[in-house]
């Protein structure tokens, strides 16, 4: 029984030798161009293939983004619905109970999502309503405990904040919007 070693590896190698190491059909010969065009037909194959697969990976970890960010998405567009009916008025406290409810969600996604601008869309929410009128504004107003100037720019106030508070819902759902799609 003959052994091979690496020096019997050379252009003398010993046809036993050649076929336990190539295999028993091989050849002598350098490649040939079938197996040379094989080889790049399976290398592009390859990378499409890879291509394709992080491509598919990459849309799934933006689909199960977008599943996790739905719910807040849709509280930020109840809550612009809310704002939107407000704006019409001047708010009185026993207007802002379902306002209330929304900003306590938010907070909850705020602390969900640190990294999503969650903190604005409150800050000025809670602007809002400390600028709400007094419940007795009416009498108020006719007892001249109060100026119509002092009601007029608390409106004006409750207009800003809602304009702000708008404004940074728009900036969220734009920052999901750019992290889904």
């Amino acid at each position: 029984m003959m052994q091979c070693s690496a020096p019997q590896l050379t252009e003398s190698a010993s046809p036993l030798c050649t076929r336990l190491v190539l295999g028993s059909g091989a050849s002598q010969e350098p490649f040939s161009s079938t197996w040379t065009w094989a080889a790049v037909v399976g290398l592009a194959t390859l990378a499409v293939t890879t291509y394709f697969s992080v491509d598919q990976l990459r849309k799934n970890h933006r689909a199960k983004e977008a599943k996790r960010f739905q719910p807040d998405y849709d509280l930020l567009n109840e809550t612009v619905v809310v704002l939107d009916k407000l704006a019409g008025t001047a708010a009185q406290k026993a207007d802002l109970v379902r306002l209330c409810e929304l900003l306590s969600r938010i907070k909850q996604a705020e602390r969900r999502f640190p990294a999503l601008p969650f903190g604005a869309v409150v800050a000025h929410i809670d602007t809002y309503k400390k600028t709400t009128l007094p419940d007795d504004f009416r009498r108020k107003l006719t007892t001249r405990k109060v100026t119509l100037d002092d009601l007029l720019d608390l409106s004006r106030q409750q207009g800003a904040a809602i304009a702000g508070a708008l404004t940074a819902i728009s900036a969220v759902q734009s920052e999901i919007d750019r992290r889904t799609t």
